[in-house]
C-alpha cells in the first residue's frame, strides 16, 4: 500500500497503534490493529537495545585501546573521557537478560581491528590481542570505570 503509515511514517503508525492498543485494553473491540508489525516492532526493540549496548561497549574498548597504542598522545585524556563515557552509557542501558547476546570477545576483536587501522603519529605500541574481562565485570555499575578502561588496554592478566 503506497499510503501505509508503517512504511511511510513510522511515528504516525506507532501513535495509531498505541491508541488502538489502549482502546483494546479498555475493553473496546478494535479490529484494525496491525498485529504483524506490532509484534515485529516489539521484537526489534529488544534487538535494538542489545545493539546499542554492543556499540557503546565497542566504542569504550576502541578508545581504551587507542590509549594503550599511543600512551604519549596529546589525545589520551580525551580518549580516556570518551572510554569512560561510552562504558558508563553501556552500563546504564544494560540489562542482565542481554548477557548471552553480548560477546565481549567479539566486541574486543572489532575494537582492536579498528584501533590497528587508526592512523597515528607513530607506529604505536603493541596492544593486547584479547581480554579476559567478562560482561558481568564490564557492566558492573559499582566497578571503577577508570580501572575498567585501564584493564581493557592492559589485556588479560
Amino acid at each position: 500500500m503506497p499510503d501505509d503509515p508503517y512504511r511511510t511514517d513510522i511515528v504516525t503508525w506507532s501513535r495509531q497503534q498505541a491508541e488502538r492498543l489502549r482502546r483494546h485494553v479498555a475493553g473496546e473491540r478494535v479490529n484494525d490493529l496491525d498485529w504483524e508489525h506490532v509484534i515485529e516492532e516489539i521484537e526489534d526493540l529488544g534487538s535494538s537495545e542489545i545493539a546499542a549496548v554492543r556499540s557503546l561497549l565497542g566504542q569504550a574498548m576502541l578508545h581504551a585501546l587507542k590509549i594503550a597504542r599511543w600512551p604519549e598522545s596529546d589525545a589520551v585524556n580525551h580518549w580516556f573521557g570518551e572510554a569512560v563515557n561510552f562504558l558508563g552509557q553501556a552500563q546504564d542501558r544494560y540489562r542482565p537478560s542481554m548477557a548471552q547476546a553480548i560477546s565481549v570477545e567479539k566486541s574486543f576483536k572489532l575494537a582492536r581491528r579498528a584501533a590497528l587501522a587508526t592512523p597515528g603519529d607513530d607506529p604505536g605500541q603493541p596492544i593486547p590481542e584479547t581480554t579476559s574481562l567478562t560482561v558481568a565485570e564490564l557492566m558492573d555499575e559499582s566497578a571503577d570505570l577508570r580501572a575498567l578502561v585501564e584493564a581493557i588496554g592492559r589485556g588479560p592478566a
